[in-house]
Protein backbone atom coordinates (compact mmCIF):
# COMPACT_ATOMS: atom_id res chain seq x y z
CA UNK A 1 0.00 0.00 0.00
CA UNK A 2 2.95 2.33 -0.60
CA UNK A 3 1.23 4.15 -3.45
CA UNK A 4 -1.55 5.23 -1.13
CA UNK A 5 1.01 6.67 1.21
CA UNK A 6 2.54 8.72 -1.58
CA UNK A 7 -0.78 10.10 -2.80
CA UNK A 8 -2.42 10.88 0.52
CA UNK A 9 0.71 12.10 2.27
CA UNK A 10 2.93 13.73 -0.30
CA UNK A 11 0.25 15.38 -2.39
CA UNK A 12 -1.61 16.70 0.64
CA UNK A 13 1.63 18.02 2.08
CA UNK A 14 2.53 19.77 -1.16
CA UNK A 15 -0.88 21.38 -1.35
CA UNK A 16 -1.12 22.48 2.26
CA UNK A 17 2.43 23.67 2.77
CA UNK A 18 3.71 24.89 -0.57
CA UNK A 19 0.53 26.37 -2.01
CA UNK A 20 -2.05 27.24 0.60
CA UNK A 21 -0.02 28.31 3.64
CA UNK A 22 -0.28 31.93 2.53
CA UNK A 23 -3.29 31.86 0.20
CA UNK A 24 -6.37 33.74 1.55
CA UNK A 25 -9.11 31.52 2.94
CA UNK A 26 -11.64 32.86 0.48
CA UNK A 27 -9.59 31.61 -2.44
CA UNK A 28 -9.15 28.18 -0.87
CA UNK A 29 -12.88 27.86 -0.36
CA UNK A 30 -13.65 28.85 -3.92
CA UNK A 31 -11.15 26.39 -5.39
CA UNK A 32 -13.53 23.44 -5.87
CA UNK A 33 -15.90 25.65 -7.89
CA UNK A 34 -13.17 27.18 -10.01
CA UNK A 35 -12.35 23.87 -11.66
CA UNK A 36 -15.98 23.36 -12.59
CA UNK A 37 -16.62 26.79 -14.01
CA UNK A 38 -14.70 26.14 -17.22
CA UNK A 39 -15.77 29.47 -18.63
CA UNK A 40 -13.82 31.29 -21.30
CA UNK A 41 -10.79 30.33 -23.32
CA UNK A 42 -7.94 28.46 -21.67
CA UNK A 43 -4.97 30.75 -20.96
CA UNK A 44 -1.53 29.13 -21.28
CA UNK A 45 1.05 30.63 -18.94
CA UNK A 46 4.80 30.30 -18.56
CA UNK A 47 6.66 31.05 -15.35
CA UNK A 48 7.84 34.39 -16.75
CA UNK A 49 4.28 35.38 -17.61
CA UNK A 50 3.06 34.39 -14.14
CA UNK A 51 5.79 36.49 -12.53
CA UNK A 52 5.00 39.47 -14.76
CA UNK A 53 1.29 39.29 -13.96
CA UNK A 54 1.98 38.88 -10.24
CA UNK A 55 4.20 41.97 -10.28
CA UNK A 56 1.49 44.02 -12.00
CA UNK A 57 -1.34 43.04 -9.67
CA UNK A 58 -3.65 46.05 -9.45
CA UNK A 59 -4.32 45.75 -5.74
CA UNK A 60 -0.66 45.15 -4.93
CA UNK A 61 0.45 48.13 -7.01
CA UNK A 62 -2.24 50.34 -5.47
CA UNK A 63 -1.23 49.33 -1.94
CA UNK A 64 2.47 49.99 -2.54
CA UNK A 65 1.78 53.25 -4.38
CA UNK A 66 -0.28 54.46 -1.43
CA UNK A 67 2.62 53.59 0.88
CA UNK A 68 5.05 55.52 -1.34
CA UNK A 69 2.69 58.47 -1.55
CA UNK A 70 2.39 58.59 2.24
CA UNK A 71 6.16 58.79 2.61
CA UNK A 72 6.50 61.35 -0.17
CA UNK A 73 3.89 63.63 1.34
CA UNK A 74 5.78 63.48 4.62
CA UNK A 75 8.88 64.50 2.68
CA UNK A 76 6.85 67.27 1.02
CA UNK A 77 5.91 68.67 4.44
CA UNK A 78 9.49 68.50 5.70
CA UNK A 79 10.90 70.26 2.62
CA UNK A 80 8.44 73.12 3.06
CA UNK A 81 8.70 73.53 6.81
CA UNK A 82 10.52 76.87 6.24
CA UNK A 83 7.50 78.36 4.47
CA UNK A 84 5.78 81.27 6.29
CA UNK A 85 2.98 80.27 8.60
CA UNK A 86 -0.14 82.38 8.88
CA UNK A 87 -2.19 82.52 12.07
CA UNK A 88 -5.47 84.41 11.77
CA UNK A 89 -8.38 85.04 14.16
CA UNK A 90 -11.73 86.60 13.40
CA UNK A 91 -14.01 87.82 16.22
CA UNK A 92 -17.60 89.03 16.02
CA UNK A 93 -19.10 90.15 19.33
CA UNK A 94 -21.91 92.43 20.65
CA UNK A 95 -20.90 95.64 22.45
CA UNK A 96 -23.14 98.05 24.44
CA UNK A 97 -23.96 101.36 22.76
CA UNK A 98 -22.93 104.68 24.37
CA UNK A 99 -21.34 102.85 27.31
CA UNK A 100 -18.97 104.31 29.83
CA UNK A 101 -15.94 102.07 30.11
CA UNK A 102 -15.54 103.07 33.74
CA UNK A 103 -19.15 102.36 34.75
CA UNK A 104 -20.21 98.74 34.75
CA UNK A 105 -23.74 99.53 35.87
CA UNK A 106 -24.34 101.78 32.87
CA UNK A 107 -22.96 99.11 30.56
CA UNK A 108 -25.33 96.57 32.08
CA UNK A 109 -28.23 98.90 31.59
CA UNK A 110 -27.38 99.25 27.92
CA UNK A 111 -27.08 95.47 27.52
CA UNK A 112 -30.36 94.76 29.37
CA UNK A 113 -32.08 97.30 27.16
CA UNK A 114 -30.67 95.44 24.14
CA UNK A 115 -29.03 98.64 23.05
CA UNK A 116 -26.21 96.73 21.35
CA UNK A 117 -24.06 96.92 18.28
CA UNK A 118 -21.63 94.57 16.51
CA UNK A 119 -17.88 94.58 16.98
CA UNK A 120 -15.70 92.96 14.32
CA UNK A 121 -12.06 92.29 15.13
CA UNK A 122 -9.53 90.62 12.81
CA UNK A 123 -5.94 89.71 13.71
CA UNK A 124 -3.28 87.98 11.63
CA UNK A 125 0.31 86.93 12.30
CA UNK A 126 2.86 85.69 9.79
CA UNK A 127 5.81 83.72 11.26
CA UNK A 128 8.87 82.87 9.20
CA UNK A 129 11.64 80.57 10.52
CA UNK A 130 14.95 82.40 10.29
CA UNK A 131 17.36 79.92 11.86
CA UNK A 132 16.54 76.59 13.56
CA UNK A 133 20.08 75.28 14.27
CA UNK A 134 19.69 72.44 11.76
CA UNK A 135 16.23 71.25 12.77
CA UNK A 136 14.72 71.74 9.33
CA UNK A 137 17.59 69.99 7.55
CA UNK A 138 17.39 67.02 9.92
CA UNK A 139 13.64 66.78 9.45
CA UNK A 140 14.07 66.77 5.66
CA UNK A 141 16.73 64.06 5.82
CA UNK A 142 14.53 62.01 8.15
CA UNK A 143 11.66 62.26 5.66
CA UNK A 144 13.94 61.11 2.83
CA UNK A 145 14.85 58.05 4.90
CA UNK A 146 11.14 57.35 5.17
CA UNK A 147 10.80 57.50 1.38
CA UNK A 148 13.67 55.02 0.97
CA UNK A 149 12.14 52.65 3.52
CA UNK A 150 8.78 52.84 1.73
CA UNK A 151 10.48 51.80 -1.51
CA UNK A 152 12.15 48.87 0.25
CA UNK A 153 8.82 47.78 1.74
CA UNK A 154 7.19 47.97 -1.68
CA UNK A 155 9.94 45.80 -3.21
CA UNK A 156 9.64 43.35 -0.32
CA UNK A 157 5.90 43.01 -0.86
CA UNK A 158 6.46 42.34 -4.56
CA UNK A 159 9.06 39.66 -3.82
CA UNK A 160 6.69 37.97 -1.38
CA UNK A 161 4.00 38.01 -4.05
CA UNK A 162 6.44 36.48 -6.54
CA UNK A 163 7.35 33.67 -4.15
CA UNK A 164 3.71 32.72 -3.65
CA UNK A 165 3.02 32.93 -7.39
CA UNK A 166 5.99 30.67 -8.14
CA UNK A 167 4.84 28.14 -5.57
CA UNK A 168 1.39 28.12 -7.13
CA UNK A 169 2.90 27.68 -10.59
CA UNK A 170 5.15 24.81 -9.50
CA UNK A 171 2.21 23.14 -7.79
CA UNK A 172 0.15 23.42 -10.96
CA UNK A 173 3.05 21.94 -12.95
CA UNK A 174 3.29 19.07 -10.50
CA UNK A 175 -0.43 18.37 -10.89
CA UNK A 176 -0.04 18.28 -14.68
CA UNK A 177 2.86 15.84 -14.43
CA UNK A 178 1.00 13.67 -11.94
CA UNK A 179 -2.02 13.70 -14.24
CA UNK A 180 0.00 12.38 -17.19
CA UNK A 181 1.61 9.73 -15.03
CA UNK A 182 -1.68 8.57 -13.54
CA UNK A 183 -3.35 8.51 -16.95
CA UNK A 184 -0.62 6.19 -18.22
CA UNK A 185 -0.96 3.89 -15.22
CA UNK A 186 -4.75 3.87 -15.38
CA UNK A 187 -4.71 3.00 -19.06
CA UNK A 188 -2.41 0.04 -18.49
CA UNK A 189 -4.24 -1.26 -15.42
CA UNK A 190 -7.72 -0.74 -16.91
CA UNK A 191 -6.78 -2.65 -20.05
CA UNK A 192 -5.28 -5.54 -18.11
CA UNK A 193 -8.13 -5.61 -15.59
CA UNK A 194 -10.70 -5.66 -18.39
CA UNK A 195 -8.94 -8.59 -20.10
CA UNK A 196 -8.81 -10.52 -16.81
CA UNK A 197 -12.51 -9.93 -16.07
CA UNK A 198 -13.49 -10.96 -19.60
CA UNK A 199 -11.40 -14.10 -19.35
CA UNK A 200 -13.04 -14.98 -16.06
CA UNK A 201 -16.52 -14.36 -17.44
CA UNK A 202 -15.91 -16.71 -20.40
CA UNK A 203 -14.21 -19.35 -18.28
CA UNK A 204 -10.81 -18.87 -19.89
CA UNK A 205 -9.07 -17.51 -16.81
CA UNK A 206 -5.62 -18.95 -16.21
CA UNK A 207 -5.02 -16.79 -13.12
CA UNK A 208 -6.17 -17.02 -9.54
CA UNK A 209 -8.89 -14.91 -7.92
CA UNK A 210 -6.20 -13.59 -5.58
CA UNK A 211 -4.34 -12.12 -8.56
CA UNK A 212 -7.48 -10.40 -9.77
CA UNK A 213 -8.12 -8.91 -6.33
CA UNK A 214 -4.54 -7.61 -6.14
CA UNK A 215 -5.00 -5.79 -9.43
CA UNK A 216 -8.39 -4.41 -8.35
CA UNK A 217 -6.86 -3.09 -5.14
CA UNK A 218 -4.07 -1.45 -7.12
CA UNK A 219 -6.70 0.13 -9.37
CA UNK A 220 -8.44 1.58 -6.29
CA UNK A 221 -5.12 3.03 -5.14
CA UNK A 222 -4.69 4.71 -8.51
CA UNK A 223 -8.21 6.14 -8.28
CA UNK A 224 -7.34 7.63 -4.88
CA UNK A 225 -4.23 9.23 -6.36
CA UNK A 226 -6.32 10.66 -9.20
CA UNK A 227 -8.69 12.19 -6.66
CA UNK A 228 -5.83 13.74 -4.66
CA UNK A 229 -4.25 15.08 -7.81
CA UNK A 230 -7.53 16.67 -8.90
CA UNK A 231 -7.58 18.55 -5.59
CA UNK A 232 -3.98 19.67 -6.09
CA UNK A 233 -4.79 20.81 -9.61
CA UNK A 234 -7.88 22.80 -8.59
CA UNK A 235 -6.22 24.48 -5.62
CA UNK A 236 -3.07 25.38 -7.51
CA UNK A 237 -5.16 26.81 -10.35
CA UNK A 238 -7.19 28.84 -7.85
CA UNK A 239 -3.93 30.19 -6.43
CA UNK A 240 -2.65 31.08 -9.89
CA UNK A 241 -5.88 32.89 -10.70
CA UNK A 242 -5.57 34.87 -7.49
CA UNK A 243 -1.98 35.95 -8.11
CA UNK A 244 -2.31 36.56 -11.87
CA UNK A 245 -5.85 38.02 -11.75
CA UNK A 246 -6.93 35.83 -14.68
CA UNK A 247 -10.54 34.63 -14.69
CA UNK A 248 -10.26 32.07 -17.49
CA UNK A 249 -9.13 28.47 -16.97
CA UNK A 250 -5.33 28.21 -16.90
CA UNK A 251 -2.88 25.83 -18.51
CA UNK A 252 0.81 25.35 -17.67
CA UNK A 253 3.41 22.92 -19.00
CA UNK A 254 3.89 19.78 -16.88
CA UNK A 255 6.82 19.63 -14.51
CA UNK A 256 9.98 18.35 -16.23
CA UNK A 257 12.54 17.01 -13.73
CA UNK A 258 15.37 17.43 -16.23
CA UNK A 259 14.63 21.14 -16.67
CA UNK A 260 14.33 21.52 -12.91
CA UNK A 261 17.91 20.32 -12.39
CA UNK A 262 19.44 23.82 -12.31
CA UNK A 263 22.83 24.63 -10.75
CA UNK A 264 22.98 26.37 -7.40
CA UNK A 265 25.24 29.21 -6.30
CA UNK A 266 27.71 28.79 -3.46
CA UNK A 267 26.81 29.52 0.15
CA UNK A 268 29.25 32.44 0.32
CA UNK A 269 27.66 34.05 -2.74
CA UNK A 270 24.17 33.68 -1.27
CA UNK A 271 25.21 35.11 2.11
CA UNK A 272 27.06 38.03 0.52
CA UNK A 273 24.10 38.84 -1.69
CA UNK A 274 21.73 38.67 1.29
CA UNK A 275 23.93 40.97 3.37
CA UNK A 276 23.84 43.61 0.62
CA UNK A 277 20.27 43.16 -0.65
CA UNK A 278 18.11 41.62 2.06
CA UNK A 279 15.15 44.02 2.54
CA UNK A 280 14.94 43.70 6.31
CA UNK A 281 18.65 44.51 6.66
CA UNK A 282 18.17 47.53 4.43
CA UNK A 283 15.22 48.62 6.55
CA UNK A 284 17.37 48.20 9.67
CA UNK A 285 20.00 50.46 8.16
CA UNK A 286 17.30 53.01 7.42
CA UNK A 287 15.96 52.69 10.96
CA UNK A 288 19.43 53.26 12.40
CA UNK A 289 19.86 56.36 10.25
CA UNK A 290 16.44 57.59 11.36
CA UNK A 291 17.34 57.03 15.01
CA UNK A 292 20.58 58.95 14.55
CA UNK A 293 18.66 61.85 13.06
CA UNK A 294 16.11 61.75 15.87
CA UNK A 295 18.93 61.83 18.43
CA UNK A 296 20.39 64.88 16.71
CA UNK A 297 16.98 66.52 16.71
CA UNK A 298 16.61 65.86 20.43
CA UNK A 299 19.93 67.61 21.09
CA UNK A 300 18.86 70.57 18.97
CA UNK A 301 16.01 71.18 21.39
CA UNK A 302 18.53 72.69 23.80
CA UNK A 303 18.83 75.59 21.32
CA UNK A 304 16.23 78.24 20.45
CA UNK A 305 14.35 78.84 17.23
CA UNK A 306 14.92 82.22 15.62
CA UNK A 307 11.90 83.59 13.79
CA UNK A 308 10.54 86.75 12.24
CA UNK A 309 6.93 87.77 12.70
CA UNK A 310 4.58 90.34 11.24
CA UNK A 311 1.35 91.26 13.08
CA UNK A 312 -1.71 92.92 11.57
CA UNK A 313 -5.04 93.73 13.18
CA UNK A 314 -8.09 95.90 12.81
CA UNK A 315 -11.39 96.37 14.66
CA UNK A 316 -14.62 98.12 13.68
CA UNK A 317 -17.95 98.74 15.37
CA UNK A 318 -21.10 100.72 14.70
CA UNK A 319 -21.04 101.87 18.32
CA UNK A 320 -18.76 104.15 20.32
CA UNK A 321 -18.19 104.75 24.05
CA UNK A 322 -20.15 107.44 25.88
CA UNK A 323 -18.88 110.99 26.35
CA UNK A 324 -16.14 110.97 28.93
CA UNK A 325 -15.49 113.40 31.74
CA UNK A 326 -12.29 115.40 31.43
CA UNK A 327 -10.67 116.34 34.69
CA UNK A 328 -8.37 119.32 34.74
CA UNK A 329 -6.31 120.04 37.80
CA UNK A 330 -4.38 123.13 38.60
CA UNK A 331 -1.75 121.00 40.26
CA UNK A 332 -1.28 117.32 40.93
CA UNK A 333 -3.42 116.18 43.84
CA UNK A 334 -5.83 119.12 43.68
CA UNK A 335 -9.53 118.68 42.81
CA UNK A 336 -10.87 118.94 39.30
CA UNK A 337 -11.93 122.35 38.04
CA UNK A 338 -14.68 123.23 35.53
CA UNK A 339 -16.03 119.69 35.76
CA UNK A 340 -19.52 120.63 34.63
CA UNK A 341 -18.66 121.95 31.21
CA UNK A 342 -15.54 120.09 30.11
CA UNK A 343 -16.89 117.01 28.36
CA UNK A 344 -15.47 115.66 25.15
CA UNK A 345 -15.24 112.53 23.10
CA UNK A 346 -12.14 110.43 23.49
CA UNK A 347 -9.22 111.24 21.31
CA UNK A 348 -9.79 107.94 19.48
CA UNK A 349 -12.61 105.39 19.51
CA UNK A 350 -11.10 102.21 21.05
CA UNK A 351 -13.65 100.06 19.21
CA UNK A 352 -12.18 101.16 15.88
CA UNK A 353 -8.49 100.34 15.50
CA UNK A 354 -5.79 99.45 13.00
CA UNK A 355 -2.44 97.92 14.04
CA UNK A 356 0.64 96.59 12.28
CA UNK A 357 4.02 95.43 13.58
CA UNK A 358 7.18 93.54 12.64
CA UNK A 359 9.42 91.66 15.08
CA UNK A 360 12.38 89.30 15.35
CA UNK A 361 12.20 86.79 18.19
CA UNK A 362 13.51 83.63 19.88
CA UNK A 363 11.34 80.72 20.89
CA UNK A 364 13.13 78.80 23.61
CA UNK A 365 12.04 75.91 25.80
CA UNK A 366 13.98 75.94 29.08
CA UNK A 367 12.72 72.55 30.35
CA UNK A 368 16.28 71.24 30.81
CA UNK A 369 15.53 68.10 32.83
CA UNK A 370 12.84 66.83 30.45
CA UNK A 371 14.97 67.61 27.41
CA UNK A 372 17.96 65.81 28.87
CA UNK A 373 15.74 62.77 29.47
CA UNK A 374 14.56 62.81 25.85
CA UNK A 375 18.16 62.87 24.61
CA UNK A 376 19.02 59.95 26.89
CA UNK A 377 16.02 57.97 25.62
CA UNK A 378 17.03 58.62 22.01
CA UNK A 379 20.62 57.50 22.67
CA UNK A 380 19.41 54.32 24.38
CA UNK A 381 17.05 53.48 21.49
CA UNK A 382 19.86 54.04 19.01
CA UNK A 383 22.20 51.73 20.94
CA UNK A 384 19.45 49.08 21.14
CA UNK A 385 18.79 49.28 17.41
CA UNK A 386 22.46 48.96 16.52
CA UNK A 387 22.74 45.86 18.71
CA UNK A 388 19.64 44.41 17.04
CA UNK A 389 21.18 45.09 13.64
CA UNK A 390 24.36 43.18 14.56
CA UNK A 391 22.29 40.25 15.80
CA UNK A 392 20.08 40.40 12.71
CA UNK A 393 23.05 40.05 10.37
CA UNK A 394 24.09 36.87 12.13
CA UNK A 395 20.54 35.57 12.11
CA UNK A 396 20.20 36.32 8.38
CA UNK A 397 23.44 34.47 7.64
CA UNK A 398 22.09 31.47 9.54
CA UNK A 399 18.71 31.65 7.79
CA UNK A 400 20.41 31.83 4.39
CA UNK A 401 22.55 28.81 5.24
CA UNK A 402 19.48 26.84 6.30
CA UNK A 403 17.66 27.72 3.06
CA UNK A 404 20.78 26.94 1.03
CA UNK A 405 21.28 23.57 2.74
CA UNK A 406 17.64 22.75 2.12
CA UNK A 407 18.07 23.52 -1.58
CA UNK A 408 21.30 21.52 -1.80
CA UNK A 409 19.68 18.53 -0.11
CA UNK A 410 16.61 18.85 -2.37
CA UNK A 411 18.82 18.74 -5.46
CA UNK A 412 20.76 15.76 -4.19
CA UNK A 413 17.51 13.97 -3.35
CA UNK A 414 16.33 14.65 -6.90
CA UNK A 415 19.46 12.89 -8.24
CA UNK A 416 18.93 9.97 -5.87
CA UNK A 417 15.29 9.59 -6.88
CA UNK A 418 16.32 9.71 -10.54
CA UNK A 419 18.65 6.75 -9.98
CA UNK A 420 15.82 4.97 -8.23
CA UNK A 421 13.55 5.64 -11.21
CA UNK A 422 16.12 4.26 -13.66
CA UNK A 423 16.35 1.04 -11.66
CA UNK A 424 12.56 0.76 -11.34
CA UNK A 425 12.13 1.34 -15.07
CA UNK A 426 14.53 -1.47 -15.90
CA UNK A 427 12.76 -3.76 -13.44
CA UNK A 428 9.39 -2.91 -14.95
CA UNK A 429 10.65 -3.51 -18.48
CA UNK A 430 12.24 -6.81 -17.47
CA UNK A 431 9.26 -8.10 -15.49
CA UNK A 432 6.44 -6.09 -17.00
CA UNK A 433 2.77 -6.64 -16.35
CA UNK A 434 1.98 -7.93 -19.86
CA UNK A 435 4.79 -10.46 -19.78
CA UNK A 436 3.83 -11.77 -16.37
CA UNK A 437 0.19 -12.18 -17.35
CA UNK A 438 1.01 -13.90 -20.58
CA UNK A 439 3.17 -16.34 -18.70
CA UNK A 440 0.42 -16.87 -16.11
CA UNK A 441 2.75 -16.20 -13.20
CA UNK A 442 1.84 -14.80 -9.82
CA UNK A 443 0.23 -11.36 -10.10
CA UNK A 444 2.40 -10.21 -7.22
CA UNK A 445 5.45 -10.57 -9.48
CA UNK A 446 3.73 -8.32 -12.03
CA UNK A 447 2.48 -5.66 -9.64
CA UNK A 448 5.65 -5.22 -7.59
CA UNK A 449 7.80 -3.82 -10.44
CA UNK A 450 4.87 -1.76 -11.69
CA UNK A 451 4.24 -0.37 -8.23
CA UNK A 452 7.95 0.39 -7.78
CA UNK A 453 8.03 2.21 -11.12
CA UNK A 454 5.12 4.50 -10.33
CA UNK A 455 6.37 5.16 -6.80
CA UNK A 456 9.73 6.16 -8.29
CA UNK A 457 8.02 8.41 -10.83
CA UNK A 458 6.07 10.13 -8.07
CA UNK A 459 9.23 10.51 -5.97
CA UNK A 460 11.14 12.08 -8.87
CA UNK A 461 8.36 14.58 -9.51
CA UNK A 462 8.06 15.41 -5.83
CA UNK A 463 11.81 15.88 -5.48
CA UNK A 464 11.90 18.13 -8.56
CA UNK A 465 9.03 20.17 -7.16
CA UNK A 466 10.78 20.32 -3.80
CA UNK A 467 13.97 21.60 -5.40
CA UNK A 468 12.16 24.30 -7.39
CA UNK A 469 10.32 25.36 -4.25
CA UNK A 470 13.57 25.40 -2.26
CA UNK A 471 15.21 27.56 -4.94
CA UNK A 472 12.30 30.00 -4.84
CA UNK A 473 12.49 30.19 -1.05
CA UNK A 474 16.26 30.66 -1.18
CA UNK A 475 15.87 33.53 -3.65
CA UNK A 476 13.32 35.14 -1.33
CA UNK A 477 15.58 34.56 1.67
CA UNK A 478 18.55 36.36 0.12
CA UNK A 479 16.37 39.14 -1.32
CA UNK A 480 16.91 38.28 -4.99
CA UNK A 481 14.20 38.22 -7.67
CA UNK A 482 15.94 35.14 -9.07
CA UNK A 483 19.03 33.06 -8.29
CA UNK A 484 20.21 33.81 -11.83
CA UNK A 485 21.40 37.19 -10.54
CA UNK A 486 24.22 35.63 -8.55
CA UNK A 487 27.54 35.87 -10.32
CA UNK A 488 28.71 32.35 -9.50
CA UNK A 489 25.46 30.61 -10.43
CA UNK A 490 27.38 27.83 -12.14
CA UNK A 491 29.28 26.92 -8.98
CA UNK A 492 29.33 23.27 -8.09
CA UNK A 493 26.64 22.30 -5.59
CA UNK A 494 27.95 21.83 -2.11
CA UNK A 495 30.76 24.35 -2.60
CA UNK A 496 31.52 26.30 0.54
Amino acid sequence: MVCTRFSAGALALIVSVSLLAELPDAQAEEAPQSAEEGRGEVVSLTLEEVEARARQSDDLQAEQQARRDHARWQSYRAERAWWPKLEAQTLVAPVPANADPSRIDENLDEILALNLGPLVRQTARVIVPVYTFGRLGLAQELAEVGVDVAEIQASEAVETQLLRARQAYFGRQLAEAFGSLLAEGESMVDETLSEMEDARDFGDADFSTEDLRRLQIFKAELDTMVLDNARLRDLSEAALRYFTEVDQPLSVPPLDPEQADLPLASLQACQSFAEANRPDLQKLEGAIRARELQTSLARREYLPNVFAAADFGFAWSTESPALQRVCRRAAPGEPCVNVDTLWTRPYANPLNSLTFGVALGLRWNFDFAQQRGKVGEADAKLAELKAQARRARGAVALEVEQAWRTAIDARERMHIEQRRLDAARRWRNQYGLSQQLSESNDMRDALDPLRAYYEAQVAVLESAHGYLDARARLARTIGAPSLDLLSDLNAQPGTN
